[in-house]
C-alpha cells in the first residue's frame, strides 16, 4: 500500500513537473493576504461571467465565485493535476456558479467577459496583451497580481502587506488607445 501511494506522489509530481516546464509556469497558490487585496479591486456588482486563467488548484475561483453567486465564474487550467484538485474541491465544496475547465486559455474566446483575473508570468502576460487588445470589449476589468500587463499603465495597483509587497494591478478597458 505505501509503495501505491509513493507511486502515485512521484507520478502526480512528474506531471506537475513536466506541465510547469512546458508552459513555463508552475501552479503557484494565490496566498490568503493577496486574495483579500484582489477581491478588494473588484467593483460590488458584475455583469457577466468571471474568468480566471490559469486558475491552478481553483482557490482564487472558488473565493470569487463565493462571493460573487449571481456571476457565472469559469477557471481555465491546462496542468491535469492542479485542475482534477480544483473540480474535485468544488464538488466537495460547490459553488454552483463555478465551473472548471481544462484548456489552454490562448484557445478560448474572451469577447463575453465582464472580469479577467490572472496570476501568471512575464511570457503570458505579454501574449495575454495581444489576447487583450483584440478580444476584449470596452469596460472589461482586468485584475492581475504579481505581474503587469506590459505597456499598460493600470488605473489603480494595490500593494499587499506581505513578504514580497505583492502588486496587485487593475485595468479596465475604456477606449482602444488606453491599452496601446
Amino acid at each position: 500500500m505505501e509503495l501505491l501511494f509513493l507511486f502515485i506522489l512521484i507520478l502526480f509530481l512528474c506531471q506537475i513537473t513536466w506541465y510547469s516546464w512546458k508552459y513555463g509556469i508552475t501552479p503557484t497558490p494565490t496566498s490568503f493576504q493577496v486574495q483579500r487585496v484582489l477581491l478588494d479591486a473588484f467593483p460590488k456588482q458584475i455583469e457577466g461571467t468571471i474568468v480566471e486563467l490559469g486558475s491552478g488548484w481553483g482557490l482564487l475561483a472558488w473565493s470569487i465565485a463565493k462571493r460573487y453567486p449571481q456571476n457565472p465564474v469559469i477557471g481555465y487550467e491546462i496542468s491535469p493535476i492542479p485542475y482534477l484538485f480544483s473540480w474535485c474541491w468544488n464538488k466537495i465544496f460547490p459553488q454552483p456558479n463555478l465551473h472548471f475547465e481544462r484548456k489552454d486559455f490562448f484557445s478560448i474566446s474572451l469577447k463575453e467577459v465582464a472580469v479577467v483575473v490572472c496570476y501568471l508570468y512575464p511570457g503570458a502576460m505579454r501574449r495575454l496583451k495581444l489576447k487583450f487588445e483584440e478580444e476584449l470589449l470596452l469596460d472589461t476589468l482586468i485584475i492581475s497580481h504579481t505581474f503587469a500587463v506590459p505597456g499598460w499603465v493600470a488605473t489603480r495597483t494595490d500593494v499587499v502587506n506581505d513578504l514580497y509587497r505583492t502588486p496587485v494591478y487593475v485595468y479596465q478597458i475604456k477606449k482602444i488607445t488606453d491599452v496601446s
